[in-house]
């Protein structure tokens, strides 16, 4: 059986975000936890969405990064 609840190191090794800012988002409400016992639990399936959600489209990076090489080398040639 996959574990559901993780503890806030747990959360930071698998996000790669340091704990503070783990902490610091739970505190200000910002990603569910749960306290139980004087612990900071994490259930993986939120964290798991969350992530999802900030998930950047691939095609949508591609345009900005496109962009970007675009104006350099117009800058760089009308220079």
């Amino acid at each position: 059986m996959e574990k559901r609840y993780v503890n806030i190191k747990e959360v930071s090794e698998y996000t790669s975000l340091p704990v503070k800012t783990l902490y610091d988002w739970a505190s200000q409400r910002k990603i569910p936890s749960i306290k139980l016992r004087g612990r900071v639990l994490f259930d993986l399936q939120d964290i798991d969405q969350i992530m999802a959600a900030h998930k950047r489209d691939a095609q949508q990076c591609d345009k900005t990064v496109n962009k970007i090489v675009g104006d350099i080398l117009e800058n760089n040639y009308n220079a």
